[in-house]
């Protein structure tokens, strides 16, 4: 058996053709040019491979174009290798450097960072123990020596030509109605924010100034995209979104029209709104103009000075409404109206028959009942506290008055109401009867022959609520019928009428709006657009 001098000249070419290197160069050739993306074997191990393989590969290689012929620079050798290896893996600048460094010599590299990648380290130390003692073999001949160079010159180019270089991305023509170009010649991001599914629109109205109208509160989240030069990108979600991970897309909704807010750097913010029935669904190619016309299509134009924002070019459809700068709000009689002074009940209604144990009324127009149900012998088994609040002045009750309450049922996209009723007979007890109704909803039950219709302001144009982006008009009432007057009614207001008899029927309106849009998962009131009308009544009859 050979006997090596740990202390002799190191050959690093003679290990290139150790069983070991040579296994890792076919792994590393075989990983980068078949395995990967074939489906073969997981990704997750195709990815690591190359890592393993590459470092066993490329000190070796190294030492040997240098000429390498000591420990010292042997060990060398695998250091700048970690060193290297570890930088592309951990910093995006060496990644970019050592990329363009490559590209420049005639192997782009498309690296991807992964701090993961680390853990093949190791087989830098696989390569220094297992391959130094070939590096002391004494020379064979003239084949061994044309062997190596063999090697080395192979390994040198499958190390600099590991994946093959990115070519130009393929963008298949997309199916869609509206659709943004890319004309400038730089990449530009694109956000998109489509209507939150729960939104619901009146197209009709709100095609009169969508920029104005459709604020940011009725968007969903936002998307963004890379649109590359002279591309092409549809503006509802369709086969050109691409995704890392499929999303849970909400269910489709129903409505009319079509709004997208478009948010592009260095351009203005913009509204794109259009009919569905508008724009006919077309192909249109990923890259550069359609063959004919230009339906849907929005071009982008950066300005390319940061001082200046950019403008955008339509086809044939006038669909994109710069968002108009910040304006004051609405005041005064065709303003949109606060929640605060909306009718209030306490859930759950205490169904059922009670007394009136005590009333306490509040500045803030809320009123608290001490209800409770006593046994025969007067002692209270059960208790109850009830709020209601109304613009009334007062509730036409008192303490010891007995008292039937019960949830009235509400309609299609209704809040309901509340009945409440004295349960005595006047006749024998001479107290008066005392009805109450309150209702939120799109409408107002009928009530002693009272009827309540809305009448909206049509001398005011829509308004945007200054919460949840709700889009209304300002609306009065007519209240009357049968024995009563008819009056008309401003929100906040109330107006007591004359019946038969002594009887009076007090109305007063706690809130008024017609709605164009609305996002019920945040707004008050109903969830379906049009009326939003909050109406309590109060009836009191004398006894006879």
């Amino acid at each position: 058996m050979p006997s090596f001098d740990s202390h002799a000249a190191l050959r690093p070419t003679r290990a290139l053709l150790h069983p070991l290197w040579l296994g890792s160069l076919a792994v590393l050739v075989l990983n980068d040019h078949v395995l990967k993306g074939a489906g073969a074997l997981p990704e997750a191990l195709t990815g690591k491979l190359s890592d393993f393989a590459g470092l066993v590969v490329a000190p070796a290689l190294l030492a040997a174009l240098c000429r390498v012929q000591t420990r010292r620079g042997w060990w060398l050798a695998h250091l700048a290798v970690g060193v290297v290896f570890s930088a592309i893996q951990l910093s995006t600048s060496a990644a970019a450097g050592w990329s363009t460094l490559m590209g420049a010599v005639g192997f782009p590299w498309l690296i991807t960072m992964d701090p993961t990648d680390l853990w093949a380290l190791p087989a830098l130390g696989l390569s220094a123990w297992a391959l130094r003692p070939a590096m002391q073999r004494p020379v064979v001949g003239a084949a061994r020596r044309s062997a190596e160079l063999t090697a080395a010159g192979t390994g040198l180019v499958c190390c600099a030509a590991t994946s093959p270089a990115p070519g130009e991305p393929f963008v298949p023509d997309i199916n869609t109605d509206v659709y943004v170009h890319n004309a400038s010649d730089e990449p530009v991001v694109v956000r998109l924010r489509e209507l939150s599914p729960s939104v619901d629109l009146d197209c009709y109205a709100v095609a009169e100034d969508p920029s104005r109208l459709i604020t940011e509160p009725l968007f969903g989240q936002s998307e963004s995209f890379l649109l590359d030069p002279d591309q092409n990108f549809g503006l509802v979600r369709n086969d050109s979104w691409f995704w890392e991970e499929e999303p849970e897309l909400d269910e489709p909704t129903t409505r009319d029209c079509t709004a997208v807010l478009l948010d592009v750097d260095g351009m203005p913010s913009a509204v794109v709104f259009w009919r569905n029935d508008q724009i006919p669904v077309h192909t249109v190619p990923g890259l550069g103009a359609e063959e004919s016309g230009g339906r849907g299509r929005i071009e982008i134009h950066p300005s390319g000075d940061p001082d200046t924002l950019g403008e955008y070019v339509l086809g044939d459809d006038e669909i994109l409404h710069l968002v108009p700068p910040a304006t004051p709000p609405e005041v005064g009689a065709c303003a949109p109206q606060s929640d605060a002074g909306r009718l209030y009940w306490s859930e759950p209604v205490p169904s059922g028959a009670w007394e009136v144990v005590a009333i306490e009324s509040g500045a803030d127009g809320c009123y608290a009942l001490d209800l409770g149900i006593s046994n025969p012998v007067g002692e209270t088994v059960q208790s109850n506290r009830w709020y209601i609040c109304a613009p009334l002045s007062h509730l036409g009750l008192e303490p010891g008055r007995l008292v039937d309450i019960s949830p009235l049922a509400q309609g299609t996209g209704d809040g309901g109401g509340v009945l409440v009723s004295t349960a005595e007979e006047t006749s024998d007890s001479g107290l008066p009867l005392v009805q109450l109704q309150a209702y939120r909803g799109t409408s107002f039950p009928a009530f002693h022959g009272l009827q309540v219709a809305a009448v909206p302001a049509f001398n005011c144009g829509y308004a945007v609520a200054p919460t949840c982006g709700t889009i209304t008009r300002g609306t009065s009432v007519t209240a009357g019928g049968d024995a009563f007057g008819v009056v008309a009614l401003q929100p906040g207001e109330r107006q007591t009428l004359a019946g038969d008899g002594q009887a009076e029927m007090t109305v007063a309106l706690a809130h008024a709006e017609e709605r164009a849009a609305l996002d019920p998962e945040c707004a008050e009131g109903p969830d379906t657009l049009g009326l939003d009308l909050e109406v309590v009544a109060l009836y009191i009859e004398p006894p006879l």
